[in-house]
């Protein structure tokens, strides 16, 4: 399929709302908030496009003259979502070539479909309209009202309506079969959210309790809160005989009606599953490439009215290993990636980038690499240590980062703390700063008044009297930090006298110990972006809460296990009580840095260091930013819009 830039030639649609994510303003048509009388408004500003009809990608008008689908006016909506490219008009064709070790990294559930009813903008801050084109919250934060776009369809044809997001919350959110735990993120005070229609277009969320960052977490978690009712309801007992959805099951080789749903429900598996998000799957796993294609009903279009996305499709290489995304990589087989990039072969990248027609990016992630300590240790002798700050400094200063980094990093990392980092809207440079000199001397000082005296091999004892010998566990994490990074760590703390033994157990063994708190040094990273609407990293809010599990579990269960925690701790998660209520952005602010200064000050855990990780860029690939934010809680890289990437055009690369 050849590729052509979106001709201007069509009807006129007149005045259009421009609801654009601009680099350059952080969010153009970001709303102004109002307050008035107990009401939080959007007001929606809006720019006019005038004259120029939609236009479409050569495969789609193919179709059209076919007759297998409608005009490109009949199949967006009346209010398109008009996307700002990130610096140019782009053109149609083109397959975005990628790397994938399994239908996990598809990512179109989730990173490459982050279509929720509002998003974050490109600066990953900021709240912007999505599947909604506007919204109200009333009543002090306890209800919001989403305006759906009038016209909005599925993949295939059928009109997407709020029916939709009630087949999904009554039949799939609250049936125990499908869904045994109800989503937490979707309560206030243990009491679920009421979810109403008041007609096709208006979706209503009633809380008993205010929630005032509601929209915050529909921008991270809001991807499933909708399904196409039209298609499957065939596979639901509510109203498809049981007996006969059983039968299919077994057909398929599974033992329940709901596992079939599952299976039909994932977008990832299924083909057939009509979707809202910019690429549908064409051809699934297992395959030696997997495919996904344009959505001819995708409810974007660019500022000159083209519709989105302009690439064709989304090509899938399927690899064994992590070595076998470097050689691809390095020969330009990769148009667009991040994942499965190993920052380690960065002198490989570079080596041949000129060879494989790419350039590399390097960006900061934005969480960081940390020790845990356990607050609450079941070992009687060990706890009142892990609870004094004066043995979390120690640990901490006793590292030198500078070295460490230069060693394993070859400099692509900087000391961090690992409290929050700076792409957090409530980070200072000042939570980074305290406790990350190299200070031996400091670090033997605060031991000794600790009484952990010294024997004659140079290691610490116990104030009881028993040496010191503690297990540091690492968790195998998926950003390459491993066990070289941990026993340099042991290695500067048995400088100043500390003995740990290295140990990297299974991710789920390892994960299960720690939150069953019997990991009392426990290492992996931290989430360095948006932690309020996760607050398992700085609240004891459950048992995966590693610094802090038994108190976690004490929270989660409402005091029927774990352990009660200290006023200390405590204050945490009544600070974070008026962060998850309030619609006052200033409050927010104000009780967010009290829980980021106190982790700050009170050494929670041991940060190491923040590291750069890469992206693959073709030269081919256009409007990708300058710069990226690596984090999970924007879906990286959905944050961007993917829809407004595009292929140039061989002859423009010469």
């Amino acid at each position: 399929m050849g590729q052509s830039r979106g001709s201007r030639a069509g009807q006129g649609f007149g005045s259009l709302p421009l609801l654009v994510f601009s680099p350059r303003r952080s969010c153009c048509m970001r709303g102004a908030w109002a307050v008035r009388g107990g009401i939080v408004s959007l007001v929606m500003l809006c720019v006019c496009v005038t004259g120029w009809g939609y236009n479409e990608a050569p495969m789609l008008a193919e179709r059209v003259a076919k007759g297998e689908l409608p005009p490109v006016d009949e199949r967006l909506p009346a209010e398109p979502c008009v996307v700002e490219p990130v610096d140019s008009i782009g053109t149609y064709g083109g397959s975005w070539r990628r790397l994938s070790m399994g239908p996990r990294d598809l990512g179109l559930n989730s990173r490459l479909g982050y279509e929720p009813l509002v998003r974050w903008d490109r600066s990953g801050r900021h709240v912007v309209p999505g599947l909604a084109k506007d919204w109200e919250v009333l009543d002090e934060g306890r209800t919001y009202v989403f305006h759906l776009r009038h016209g909005l369809r599925w993949s295939d044809g059928h009109p997407l309506t709020s029916e939709d997001f009630l087949f999904h919350f009554e039949d799939v959110l609250c049936n125990r079969e499908l869904s045994p735990v109800f989503p937490s993120w979707l309560e206030t005070a243990d009491e679920p959210v009421v979810l109403t229609a008041p007609d096709a277009e208006t979706i209503v969320f009633s809380f008993t309790e205010p929630y005032g960052i509601f929209l915050e977490m529909l921008c991270f978690r809001g991807l499933y809160l909708l399904s196409p009712k039209h298609y499957l309801e065939q596979f639901h007992v509510k109203y498809v005989d049981k007996a006969s959805l059983e039968a299919q099951a077994r057909e398929r080789g599974l033992g329940t009606w709901f596992q079939l749903y599952h299976m039909k429900a994932n977008c990832q598996d299924n083909p057939q599953l009509p979707t809202w998000k910019p690429f549908t799957l064409e051809v699934p796993a297992p395959a030696t490439r997997m495919v996904a294609v344009r959505n001819p009903y995708y409810w974007k279009v660019d500022p000159e009215g083209n519709q989105l996305p302009y690439i064709d499709r989304i090509l899938y290489t399927d690899i064994q290993n992590g070595e076998m995304a470097t050689i691809k990589a390095m020969a330009g087989e990769v148009d667009f990636q991040a994942r499965r990039i190993n920052a380690a072969d960065y002198p490989l990248f570079m080596e041949n980038r000129e060879r494989g027609g790419y350039r590399v990016m390097r960006d900061l992630e934005s969480g960081a690499v940390v020790c845990y300590l356990n607050q609450h240790s079941k070992d009687d002798e060990l706890r009142p240590l892990l609870q004094d700050r004066r043995f979390r400094v120690a640990l901490s200063v006793a590292i030198n980062r500078d070295e460490l980094i230069d060693l394993l990093y070859t400099g692509m990392a900087e000391p961090a703390r690992g409290v929050a980092g700076p792409t957090d809207p409530f980070y200072l440079p000042a939570f980074d700063a305290q406790y990350l000199e190299h200070d031996p001397d400091r670090a033997n000082r605060l031991l000794d008044e600790l009484g952990m005296t010294r024997g004659l091999t140079g290691l610490r004892r116990l104030p009881g009297g028993e040496p010191f010998r503690q297990i540091l566990n690492v968790f195998p994490s998926e950003t390459g930090t491993g066990m070289m990074l941990w026993q340099l760590v042991a290695d500067y703390w048995r400088d100043v006298g500390l003995d740990f033994i290295v140990k990297m157990d299974a991710p789920t063994l390892s994960v299960l110990q720690v939150s069953n708190g019997n990991s009392d040094f426990w290492a992996y990273a931290t989430a360095g972006m948006h932690w309020i609407l996760d607050p398992v990293w700085y609240m004891p809010w459950m048992s995966t809460s590693y610094f802090a599990p038994l108190y976690g579990r004490y929270n989660a269960t409402g005091g029927k296990g774990g352990v009660k925690p200290p006023p200390e701790i405590q204050r945490l998660l009544d600070w974070y009580d008026v962060v998850l209520a309030t619609t006052d952005l200033d409050e927010r602010r104000e009780y967010a840095q009290r829980i980021l200064r106190q982790w700050a000050e009170e050494c929670y855990t041991v940060g190491i260091c923040r590291q750069e990780l890469l992206t693959i860029v073709s030269n081919r690939f256009k409007n990708v930013p300058e710069h990226i934010i690596h984090s999970y809680r924007v879906m990286t890289p959905g944050y961007i819009g993917i829809e407004q990437f595009y292929i140039e055009p061989e002859e423009a690369q010469k």
